[in-house]
């Protein structure tokens, strides 16, 4: 196994720790001083209101889509590990989530859907699901996600960009925009950033909501022009794609000669998220969500997917929704609406806990060259 070593102290205040001791597996064992965050202050009820609204219908729908699509003919069986390359033959089950089946990693502990949809059947699902992109571009919830989802995000990307670098970055690229309010909280900011996306539905929202205009081309195309980026991120995108290292190796082309930084949001496997779905996988629609999330990162293979791309770990972000899926969960089995509403002002708390205690169901990391 090819594992990295996290070094804190005992005292099990890790919210007072702003630094962990991240050492590479490698002959080296080279040692990186990671600055550490922990939780992210937000109103997930107001946030999540449209699924809130029939959280039953959502999981009904999710539950028929993913079931058919992971049951369809058109399935592919991945051969090697996404992030370290060893034979998947080698891999071991973890969980079934609608027909899709979880393995993990021997070598590098990372979780992927080992049976996944071929192209053609791919591009059906996404042009006939239309909540996939309206999750994004609900006008309803656009301010509460620039202010407390899109903002944050960009004023901690920001922080840990001048703590590194001495500076503020002077460009920056957002790839997989979606709706454009990570652009858009850059502009907010006073920050030079660009965004590309591939759906046109998220595209004309942007340009409508926030007067931007996002790139439309392939990010992994050898023909794709693009100036040198300071900072480049991927809030929630390299979970989705089948290579998500290949992503990582084109944010490292395109980044600044002088000064650089790759920012990548990802599930992540170990929280208290996963435990709860694991037992009750037949009312999700997030998290273990074998559509949206391909791949379930541990830190240990998304510490791996950066050094594979010549990136070196340099801060580490940690939050979650977990205590929001733990209420959602318990509403739904119990067929109690009200019960979200009788414990929403526990969510907050339970929620930072689980972050100080990086049990959380999200990791962010920054990496430089």
């Amino acid at each position: 196994m090819s594992i990295w070593k996290r070094t804190t102290s005992l005292s099990g205040q890790c919210s007072t720790e702003p630094f962990e001791m991240w050492e590479s597996p490698d002959k080296s064992r080279k040692t990186f001083t990671v600055h550490a965050t922990y939780g992210k202050p937000i109103d997930i009820l107001s946030l999540k209101l449209d699924v809130l609204e029939d959280f039953r219908a959502q999981v009904e729908h999710v539950k028929k889509t993913r079931s058919a699509l992971f049951s369809s003919p058109e399935i592919e069986i991945v051969q090697a590990c996404p992030i370290c390359n060893a034979p998947a033959e080698q891999s071991r089950f973890s969980v079934q989530i609608y027909n899709a089946r979880y393995h993990e990693c021997l070598s590098c502990t990372h979780r992927f859907v080992i049976n996944r949809p071929g192209q053609r059947a791919l591009d059906r699902f996404y042009s006939e699901d239309a909540p996939i992109a309206s999750t994004y571009t609900d006008r309803r919830t656009s301010e509460t996600r620039v202010k407390q989802v899109a903002t944050p995000k960009a004023q901690w990307a920001l922080a840990e960009f001048e703590r590194v670098h001495g500076t503020k970055p002077e460009r920056i690229l957002d790839v997989g925009a979606g709706g454009g309010h990570f652009v858009y909280a850059c502009h907010l900011l006073g920050l030079n950033a660009d965004g590309i996306e591939l759906s046109e539905s998220s595209r004309d929202y942007c340009k409508r909501h926030f007067e931007i205009d996002l790139r439309a081309e392939d990010f992994l195309s050898n023909d794709l022009s693009l100036p040198e980026y300071d900072l480049i991120t991927f809030w929630g995108v390299i979970e989705h794609v089948a290579e998500p290292v290949q992503f990582l190796n084109a944010a490292r082309k395109h980044l600044s000669q002088h000064k650089g930084m790759v920012i990548a949001e990802v599930p992540r496997w170990e929280c208290l998220g996963t435990a709860i779905q694991s037992q009750w996988n037949d009312s999700l629609v997030r998290h273990l969500n074998p559509m949206g999330h391909i791949h379930i990162f541990s830190d240990n293979s998304l510490a791996t997917a950066f050094a594979n791309a010549s990136l070196a770990p340099a801060a580490v972000w940690y939050f979650g929704m977990d205590a929001y899926e733990w209420a959602t969960q318990m509403s739904y089995h119990l067929d109690d609406p009200s019960v979200v509403e009788k414990i929403k002002e526990l969510i907050p708390g339970v929620q930072q806990s689980l972050d100080s205690a990086r049990f959380s169901d999200e990791v962010v990391l920054a990496a430089i060259p």
